[in-house]
C-alpha cells in the first residue's frame, strides 16, 4: 500500500550567486498531480586496438530534466512559477489583495554579473521531492517552459518542465514530509473562472468572449544548456540562460465562426473573435496594451487571479472540419510576436494574498 504522506514535491530559490547549491529550508510546497524527475548521465566508453571490445568506462555530464503537472492555485508555489516563465516582478499592494506584475526580462547582464553566477531576474530552484520513504533534492533547476490550460469542466491545469544539475546524492535525505498548514487554504482555480477576450481585456466582463470552448498557451524559454558547460565540472556551472522565447497556443470556438456579427446569420455572440474568412487568409492582429491581440484571465477565490495579455498575434490557418452528427466546432492555432511599440511579446498581473515578492 502506498503511503501518500510521503509523496510531496517542494521547491525554494537558490542565492543568486550559489547556483546550484542545495537550498531545503522554508520550501513551498505544490499541490501536483504528478512528477517526473529523472536523472540523465552520459557514460563515456574506452576502446583501443589491442582488444576486441571496449575495456572501461567513465561517467560523463550528470544532468536531470523533469516535469510536474498542477491545478492552477492562488499560492506562493504557483506564482513562483509563473514569476519564472517571464524573469520581471513588481510587487505593489497591501492588506490582503496584493498585485505582481510580470514582465518578461529584457535586462542584458554586465560581464562582472554573469562572472559572479547571478542572472537578473531569473531564478534557480532546489526541487524537492518525497517519494515514499525518501526525499530526493535536486539542486540547480531552471524552468525551461510553462503550459496554462483551460477546459470545459475541468480544474485550470499547468504543466512547468524544468532543467538542471544533477541529483545531490551526498546522502540519504529525510526531508519531513508537509502537513496540511504547507498548503494553500483555497481551492484550485477551474473553468468557470476561465475567459478569454480579443482586442480586448479579459478581466473586463463586457469583453470577455461567449464562444471559448478552451484555451491553452505554452511559453518556452528554450534554455542553452551549451553554455552552462565547462571543463573541470561533470554538471552545469551556471545557469542556462534563455535563448529565444516562444509563445504558442490554441483556441477552439464552440462553433464555426464565419464571418463577423453583421452577416454571421444573424447571431450576436460575436464581438472580436478572429472568423473563419480573416483566419483562411493568414490574420495577423497587432494590439495595444489596453486592446491586446488576446487576453487571458483565470480566476479563483477572492483576491486570487491571473491575467495574461499577449500583444501581437499570428494566427494559423483555422480548422472546422465536421463529423457525423457532431456540432461542427472551430479550433486555431497561433503564435505570439514581438510588439514593437509595446516592447515585449506579453505581460502577467498575477493577484494574490500572498505578499512575498514570486522571484524573491
Amino acid at each position: 500500500m502506498a503511503n501518500m504522506a510521503d509523496r510531496f514535491f517542494a521547491i525554494n530559490t537558490e542565492p543568486a550567486n550559489a547556483y546550484g547549491t542545495p537550498i531545503v529550508s522554508g520550501l513551498k510546497y505544490g499541490e501536483i498531480d504528478d512528477e517526473s524527475f529523472v536523472p540523465n548521465f552520459e557514460i563515456m566508453t574506452r576502446s583501443d586496438v589491442s582488444r576486441y571490445g571496449p575495456r572501461a568506462t567513465a561517467i560523463g555530464m550528470e544532468t536531470v530534466a523533469g516535469s510536474i503537472s498542477f491545478a492552477m492555485l492562488g499560492d506562493e508555489f504557483t506564482g513562483k512559477i509563473l514569476a519564472n516563465a517571464f524573469g520581471k516582478s513588481t510587487t505593489t499592494g497591501s492588506g490582503s489583495a496584493y498585485v505582481h506584475t510580470l514582465e518578461e526580462q529584457s535586462t542584458v547582464d554586465s560581464a562582472a554579473t554573469l562572472a559572479s553566477g547571478a542572472y537578473t531576474g531569473w531564478n534557480s530552484l532546489t526541487c524537492v521531492i518525497g517519494r515514499e520513504g525518501r526525499s530526493h533534492r535536486f539542486p540547480g533547476q531552471l524552468l525551461n517552459s510553462l503550459t496554462i490550460g483551460a477546459n470545459m469542466n475541468e480544474y485550470v491545469m499547468c504543466s512547468a518542465e524544468f532543467i538542471g544539475c544533477g541529483e545531490n546524492n551526498s546522502a540519504e535525505h529525510a526531508d519531513s514530509a508537509p502537513g496540511n498548514n504547507d498548503f494553500h487554504a483555497n481551492d484550485a482555480f477551474h473553468f468557470e473562472g476561465a475567459h478569454v477576450a480579443f482586442q480586448g481585456l479579459a478581466s473586463v466582463s463586457g469583453e470577455r468572449s461567449k464562444l471559448v470552448q478552451s484555451v491553452e498557451l505554452t511559453i518556452n524559454l528554450n534554455r542553452d544548456v551549451d553554455s552552462a558547460t565547462a571543463l573541470g565540472n561533470n554538471t552545469y556551472t551556471k545557469i542556462p540562460v534563455c535563448g529565444m522565447r516562444e509563445i504558442t497556443g490554441s483556441i477552439t470556438f464552440n462553433r464555426v465562426i464565419h464571418d463577423n456579427v453583421s452577416s454571421d446569420t444573424g447571431l450576436n455572440d460575436v464581438t472580436n473573435e478572429p472568423f473563419y474568412k480573416q483566419l483562411a487568409g493568414g490574420l495577423l492582429v497587432n494590439g495595444t496594451t489596453s486592446d491586446p491581440a488576446i487576453s487571458l484571465y483565470f480566476e479563483g477565490a477572492t483576491n486570487e487571479n491571473l491575467q495574461i495579455d499577449l500583444y501581437k498575434v499570428q494566427y494559423d490557418a483555422p480548422d472546422s472540419t465536421i463529423s457525423g452528427r457532431d456540432r461542427q466546432t472551430m479550433t486555431v492555432s497561433f503564435t505570439a510576436l514581438f510588439d514593437e511599440g509595446v516592447g515585449a511579446m506579453s505581460k502577467a498581473v498575477w493577484k494574490s494574498t500572498k505578499s512575498t515578492a514570486p522571484l524573491a
